[in-house]
């Protein structure tokens, strides 16, 4: 009995140090996934004013974003705002702030891009807010 058990015992300690692990159904990978990810358009934006500026940070799930100053690498994410449909302005990090802003109420519209991956797309967010 003792010779049994201790067989089963080492059958499930061997059976259990192996490396292939099971992997979720869809499973694409390192890259793959995160560009499937990344084109499902799934972030945040938070924001706030005081006085006549206002600050954002927008949060990608696995999304690189560039580093200002440098050359955009095939990938990468910016962002562009546009206020009340005016001009846009191209940021290379995830927190910004937009200065300068009248009183009143305005309209944002941010856009969230990929340089050189036209498959990756994320659903522009709008919002308003009013500066005092």
């Amino acid at each position: 009995m003792a010779r049994t058990i201790l067989i089963l015992m080492l059958t499930i300690f061997a059976a259990g140090c192996t490396n292939d692990k099971p992997r979720p159904k869809g499973f694409a990978g390192g890259a793959e996934a995160k560009a499937l990810e990344l084109r499902q358009g799934s972030y945040s934006i938070h924001h706030f004013v005081k006085g006549d500026t206002v600050y954002v940070e927008c949060f990608v799930p696995k999304g690189n974003f560039g580093v200002p100053d440098k050359k955009l690498k095939d990938g990468e994410l910016f962002v562009t705002v546009s206020i009340d449909g005016n001009k846009q302005k191209r940021f290379m990090t995830p927190a910004f702030s937009i200065s300068g802003l009248k009183t009143g109420y305005h309209d944002i519209l941010l856009n969230v891009h990929a340089y050189n991956r036209p498959d990756i797309s994320h659903k522009p967010r709008s919002w308003t807010v009013k500066v005092d």
